[in-house]
């Protein structure tokens, strides 16, 4: 038995270095898309190729081999162009850009930087080489009409306009019968359910939407191992890409705990767990934090449904497809957010001290000066997306453990991100630093940022936040920018949120430690973004609540607007 696994370890051994030594022989000189670029491409005559992939892509896998290894194509890449290949994950200056595109993502340049070519996805051999020498005959730059440089600021009657036309952009992308939307891909968007949650109660079709969501995304989870693919195509949920990424892995933690708040619906609750399990065994880096993703494929290029069909211990036996260990920012702080949700859920102090030593690796390995890098080795450029996701950690790490590092870190950071990615026209950059593409916007990045300035307002009770708040708002509601969206109910929040006052819990601890635990607990669990919850005692209550502070002899919770508390049970 031993003998047969030993020799078929040995040929996927060999198969493997095989096809990377293929692929490093027979491919195109690649180089790295770095400042200067444009400058050599005018000095050598050449357009310039960004080859923009993603070690876990299974098409990445299959351009890479079987169009990039043509001879034809190479010589005439080396003859004519500049290639570059970078890895979307790393890059977050392009991800920002491209991340509209799917990947990989092809993108082809005049020496000047403009944009000539793009396309999202696998190019076959023919197709790819006849666009290649047309675009070396005629590079004729792209309109870049979709970028809006200079946004008008919106009247009262445009935003509204803006925020009918959103309404009904949510309300037709949602397969109310069979969950997730109406086009291609089957999965759950983060925003999109966010929305729903907080206005089921009102639209009936929403809790049926929410209910089918949650309860077809089996088709996309890995009931073998745990955790969630990223999604799955033809319109169903069985068409699955079987690539894991620790970013969705946090996103589905949340929205499962979230469901299960408000319908105790335990079968979610033990997919959230059952998500964890899936990380702390193929994700978890030895050294802290959690690695990027996991391939697609257990052979690169080859499709894998097979293989997943197995049980854990066939899949064992054939070998474990790649794992990404990149630990990147973003993703971590999301995971580590989720993993704190997850503590209050579910009650188990595990968790939560998963999460924090996340959250003490992220400070401790990935400060990089006043902010966050994305990983351990690209620094040209710090991401918009990063520093967001660690304010938005940080605050939470506070409310759940009252330590004021956690407090304090939060509140520079953000003063940071204020004053750093401000672009002074209504919206933030995607990065500072220093990149071969000029800075603009990502429209996700905005809407987040929009979202936690105006909490952030609350929070550090500063006033400044709110104004940029509601500056990024207007860019948001624009027309121009509108009018090229598919649907973003993260403006429909941040148009709620910007137009109200979080509600706070707060905790009277008149003496010792008694319900404190609890109440912890369950405000990190409730299931709203724009919600806050401070603890006072003698020492630190305000002075408006110094009243209800001494009105009761046990300690007590109430539910707060900066008008009115009422007691909370």
């Amino acid at each position: 038995m031993w003998k047969k696994i030993l020799t078929t370890v040995l040929i996927m051994c060999f198969s493997f270095v095989l096809y990377i030594n293929c692929t490093a022989q027979h491919s195109p000189q690649w180089s790295h898309f770095e400042p200067g670029i444009f400058e050599k491409a005018k000095k050598e005559n050449k357009l310039v190729l960004l080859h923009l992939r993603a070690n876990w892509c299974h098409w990445c896998h299959v351009m890479e081999e079987k169009t990039y290894t043509d001879p034809e194509l190479i010589k005439f890449l080396r003859t004519n162009f500049i290639a570059c290949m970078e890895d979307h994950d790393e890059r977050q200056d392009l991800t920002s850009l491209y991340s509209d595109y799917g990947w990989p993502a092809t993108i082809i340049f005049d020496s000047n930087g403009n944009e000539v070519f793009k396309e999202a996805g696998y190019i076959s051999l023919e197709e790819f080489l006849s666009t290649l020498k047309k675009l070396k005959e005629n590079p004729q730059p792209l309109s870049q009409d979709n970028v809006i440089t200079a946004p008008k600021t919106p009247s009262d009657s445009v935003k509204q306009a803006s925020l009918n036309e959103l309404t009904k952009m949510f309300k037709s992308s949602l397969d109310i019968e069979a969950g997730g939307f109406v086009f291609g891909q089957k999965y759950i968007e983060f925003a999109t359910f966010e929305y729903a949650l907080r206005h089921y109660k009102k639209q009936p079709d929403l809790e049926k939407w929410l209910t089918a969501s949650v309860n077809n995304s089996t088709g996309i989870f890995d009931t073998v191992w745990g955790g969630v693919f990223q999604y799955s195509t033809h319109n169903d949920w069985t068409h699955v890409h079987f690539e894991k990424l620790l970013a969705i892995q946090a996103r589905y933690v949340k929205m499962y705990c979230w469901y299960y708040e408000l319908f105790n619906d335990k079968e979610a609750l033990r997919k959230a767990e059952h998500i964890t399990d899936y990380v702390d065994r193929f994700l978890a880096a030895p050294r802290g934090g959690y690695y990027n993703a996991q391939d697609a494929d257990l052979v690169p290029g080859q499709k894998s449904k097979e293989y997943f069909e197995l049980n854990d211990a066939g899949r064992i036996k054939k070998g474990i497809p790649a794992v990404d260990t990149n630990v990147y920012t973003n993703e971590n702080a999301a995971y580590a957010e989720s993993l704190l949700i997850l503590w209050a859920s579910s009650g188990k102090q595990t968790y939560r001290d998963k999460a924090i030593a996340c959250i003490d690796f992220l400070m401790k390995q990935r400060k990089y000066k006043t902010m966050y890098k994305h990983g351990a080795k690209y620094v040209s450029t710090i991401s918009l997306n990063d520093n967001l996701a660690m304010v938005k950690t940080l605050m939470l790490a506070y409310r759940a453990t009252q330590n004021e590092d956690y407090n304090a870190e939060a509140a520079a950071l953000v003063k940071e991100i204020n004053a750093s990615f401000d672009s002074g026209k209504g919206y933030y950059y995607a990065y500072t630093g220093n990149s071969a593409i000029k800075a603009t916007y990502n429209i996700t990045e905005n809407i987040e940022a929009c979202r936690l300035l105006n909490y952030c307002c609350h929070f550090f009770h500063d006033a400044t936040y709110k104004k940029s708040a509601a500056l990024v708002f207007d860019f948001l509601t624009s027309a121009e920018l509108v009018n090229d969206l598919s649907t973003e109910p993260g403006i429909l929040s941040a148009s709620e949120e910007l137009g109200n006052e979080p509600v706070s819990a707060a905790f009277m601890q008149k003496k010792g430690e008694e319900l404190k635990a609890e109440y912890v607990k369950s405000v990190i669990a409730f299931p709203y973004f724009y919600f806050n919850s401070v603890i006072y005692t003698r020492a630190n209550v305000v002075e408006d609540k110094k009243d209800l502070f001494e009105a009761f002899d046990s300690n007590f919770m109430v539910l707060c607007t900066s008008s009115y508390c009422k007691e909370a049970g």
